[in-house]
């Protein structure tokens, strides 16, 4: 009997659970509508593509990053506007001719909110090294962003890296 309250129990829990769950999911089209935000900004920095990757931030956008010297300090810049976020981009890694880096996200490490015209995406990125056949970064990016005439552009990204897997 007391088997059956433990069962009865723990099916309770786990259907609270997906009641909640089903009752704050975003709809299925705003997911692929920002789902594709994060498949364009890896598709450019596979491809070393910058007028695409330039095509995600909005004119007025800012992007900080975020990274530990090799002091162990924190190390903080602040890009702001197109012309700052494409300098960045031109120096990044991803972004080198001698670098054969393809990026990607697992599905579980994708996370997102959207209320009305503003979102919120937080993905991570796997950097693969091709040549070496390894992971040469593990980062984040965390971002709002705003619908601007039915299309998502980023209007701050926060990147930084990722201590582990």
């Amino acid at each position: 009997m007391r088997s059956s309250y433990l069962v009865l129990a723990a099916l309770t829990a786990v259907s609270i659970s997906v009641i909640s769950r089903a009752a704050t999911e975003e709809n299925a089209e705003e997911f692929m509508q920002l789902h594709k935000v994060e498949i364009a900004f890896h598709e450019a920095g596979s491809t070393r593509n910058l007028n695409q990757m330039l095509s995600l931030f909005a004119d007025d956008a800012v992007l900080t990053t975020i990274r530990k010297t090799d002091d162990g300090k924190e190390q903080i810049k602040t890009y702001t506007g197109k012309e700052q976020i494409k300098n960045y981009w031109q120096a990044h890694p991803a972004f080198q001719p001698q670098n054969q880096w393809v990026g990607y996200t697992p599905a579980f490490r994708i996370r997102y909110t959207v209320e009305g015209d503003r979102a919120h995406l937080y993905f991570e990125c796997l950097w693969m090294d091709k040549a070496a056949g390894k992971i040469a970064a593990h980062t984040n990016s965390d971002d709002t962003l705003a619908r601007v005439n039915g299309r998502w552009l980023i209007e701050e990204m926060k990147a930084a890296s990722v201590p582990e897997l």
